[in-house]
């Protein structure tokens, strides 16, 4: 860059006029202190400047310092994020049921995408406890759908690349409170940062780079920082913001009805089997209002549209990610992608891309040729968000409407 900038300058300098061309470059000012001479070894002779081409070379210098001062100027630093949804890797409860080689080839397929991001974030759909704990149901219950991973399986995580991951969900309930303390201190000892039981870890801090991201998660469940408080959401983003000065704040939302059927926003409050599982519309939105970067979500089990609300982007729930076991994943509740979202250091959205992945059962997410779930969150992004100025390409780029 240095050598272009340069060359434009010796061009500038010699168009000022045939005698600014010339081998050497002078000129004398009023005053003999004034008199400036511009040498090179390789000439030999001295032209003077009239008045009038003296303000015309000081001009086109001053034009060549900008542009050399321009050359020093990094580019803009863009951070990638990847997001993704519900993650239960196998239960150990009522017996076990694991996968091929104790669950390390299961983020085999997408790794790079969350290794290489700034920061990965999902959600960790139950518990951490390799015994004990009080069941929420009986083993026989047509309820029981609990979840106690090992422990172990932080590592699995920490392979995975992710940085980050909530507890906001009904099934960090499933085994009482020595549960969440124990995937508490697992996911600390792993380094993993965590969000979302509320007075336990309202929020959570990680710093990257240089850069300090704050990150919340909220659900519509008991103990959990409450999906239906919208003001608890506004003032956790805003400390989080303002008093404890974070550069980029997230948040994660699980809620919304759940099931193959629930792929709809509706903007209202949604239920699922006689509960309520908050307006995730009205939240996301809450969210954004007061100060938020990016909001993603999960819950209903599967993928829903997005939005650009105020320039930034709210994912209402990118659906199952990888859960191998204990989970119906057919259709819809199959698809599992990577959302890899840009940004400025100042929040601003840049772009994206959407991964795409689904997922068979016993495996973890594989990369779809297809593109399925790009479609998909192309469709229904249309439909729930025609306001919107996010345009999601075929191949699964995402950018702002001109």
């Amino acid at each position: 860059m240095r050598r272009v900038v340069l060359f434009i300058g010796m061009l500038l300098l010699a168009s000022v006029s045939p005698l600014v061309a010339a081998d050497v470059v002078a000129y004398s000012g009023d005053n003999a202190q004034d008199s400036i001479v511009v040498s090179d070894d390789m000439f030999a002779r001295l032209v003077e400047f009239s008045k009038e081409q003296r303000q015309e070379v000081e001009r086109r210098k001053a034009i060549i310092d900008s542009l050399e001062a321009l050359a020093q100027v990094p580019p803009e630093r863009v951070l990638r994020l990847a997001c993704v949804g519900d993650m239960m890797l196998g239960v150990n409860y009522p017996s076990p049921r694991l996968t091929k080689n104790d669950g390390r080839n299961l983020f085999d397929d997408v790794r790079e995408y969350l290794v290489g991001a700034d920061l990965a974030l999902g959600n960790l759909e139950g518990v951490l406890l390799d015994k004990g704990g009080v069941p929420r149901y009986g083993p026989d219950s047509e309820n029981a759908h609990m979840f106690r991973m090992p422990q172990r399986y932080a590592q699995r995580f920490v392979d995975a690349g992710f940085d980050f991951l909530s507890m906001a969900n009904n099934h960090s309930l499933d085994f009482g409170a020595q549960a969440i303390r124990s995937t508490m201190q697992t996911l600390k000892s792993a380094g993993i940062a965590y969000a979302g039981v509320q007075n336990m870890c309202d929020y959570a801090i990680v710093e990257r780079d240089g850069i300090r991201y704050g990150i919340c998660a909220f659900a519509p469940n008991k103990l959990m920082c409450n999906l239906h408080d919208l003001a608890l959401g506004e003032r956790l983003v805003k400390k989080l913001r303002n008093e404890l000065k974070c550069d980029i704040v997230i948040v994660s939302i699980h809620g919304g009805a759940e099931g193959a059927t629930a792929y709809r926003v509706t903007r209202k409050n949604e239920t699922f089997i006689g509960y309520s599982r908050g307006n995730v519309y009205a939240f996301a939105h809450r969210c954004i209002d007061a100060g938020a970067d990016l909001v993603y979500g999960h819950g209903p089990h599967v993928v829903r549209g997005m939005e650009l609300y105020k320039g930034k982007l709210i994912a209402y729930s990118l659906g199952n990610f990888c859960t191998p076991v204990g989970m119906k994943l057919n259709g819809r509740c199959g698809y599992a992608p990577v959302l890899v979202v840009e940004l400025t250091t100042e929040g601003e959205f840049r772009g994206g891309r959407i991964i795409p992945a689904i997922q068979p059962y016993g495996a973890g997410p594989r990369i779809d040729t297809t593109g399925t779930v790009i479609r998909e969150l192309q469709t229904l992004s249309r439909m729930d968000f025609p306001e919107s100025k996010l345009v999601i390409s075929n191949n699964g780029e995402l950018s702002l409407k001109q």
